[in-house]
């Protein structure tokens, strides 16, 4: 299904402007993580103006690294980040953390994103 309303809209372009940075794969939905991936999670927004048709989203993302943590994953997981960073979406913080897929638990680091979004 096609949702067509600015808010999805927004994490659409989020999506595909990740995408497009060489070499990040950029997962929307939960049952397609595969490690070594950036996952996009539901955003936070805040209200500005237009009665409510302008509004600052801000979207967590986990960079998602392949196996136990240690240095070799680190540094793979670090590539990915210096990449989302050097995209056109800002990215205003960032920290280690671990998500849990499947059972086993895997190394990653917690971003955030802020975009801001305006209704046509």
């Amino acid at each position: 299904m096609a949702y067509e309303d600015f808010l999805n809209e927004t994490i659409d372009d989020i999506a595909v402007t990740l995408a497009a940075v060489s070499g990040i794969r950029c997962v929307t939905d939960p049952t397609k993580i595969v490690p070594n991936c950036v996952f996009l999670l539901a955003p936070s927004f805040t209200v500005f103006g237009g009665n409510g048709n302008i509004l600052t989203m801000t979207f967590p993302l986990k960079v998602i690294g392949s196996g136990p943590a240690g240095l070799p994953v680190l540094r793979e997981i670090l590539s990915i980040v210096s990449k989302v960073v050097a995209s056109k979406i800002a990215t205003v913080s960032g920290a280690p953390g671990s998500l849990e897929i499947g059972g086993a638990m895997y190394p990653c680091y917690d971003l955030s994103m802020n975009v801001q979004a305006q209704a046509v």
